[in-house]
């Protein structure tokens, strides 16, 4: 497993301890506990000690909260989001060459695929390059 320890290295060394003081944590929006609570247990599910659950959780949700503090947005649940997540792993591991390979390994068509990746493909740019109106 990927660390993502250093995903953001100008967070001070010691706010992973301020953060975990219960009196902060009783401040917390429930939300945003509950989203630590749910990424420290999932990380334990995949090996991790106790200890280090938790520095990766709090971690994960600065970062979220860096790329996403003070907005809202919106996150699909059951099959639509484990589709969006499917379409992201076929494009980030489409190579120009494999795309039989993708689609044996995620039951579609090729021409699924191909539609997927143009999409993805899309996306990629629209993030890249906003539109200019």
């Amino acid at each position: 497993m990927a660390d993502n320890l250093d995903m953001f290295p100008d967070v001070p060394d010691d706010a992973l301890e301020r953060m975990t003081d219960p009196e902060i944590l009783k401040k917390w929006p429930q939300g945003l506990t509950d989203i630590l609570v749910v990424i420290e247990a999932a990380y334990r599910r995949h090996g991790d000690d106790d200890e280090t659950a938790r520095a990766r959780a709090f971690r994960a949700v600065r970062a979220l909260a860096h790329f996403h503090g003070g907005h809202s947005f919106y996150l699909p649940k059951g099959d639509r989001l484990e589709i969006a997540l499917r379409d992201r792993e076929i494009f980030e591991c489409h190579n120009g060459a494999n795309v039989s390979q993708l689609a044996r390994r995620h039951q579609l068509t090729e021409v699924q695929v191909y539609s997927i990746l143009a999409e993805q493909r899309k996306l990629a740019r629209d993030r890249l390059q906003p539109g200019l109106f």
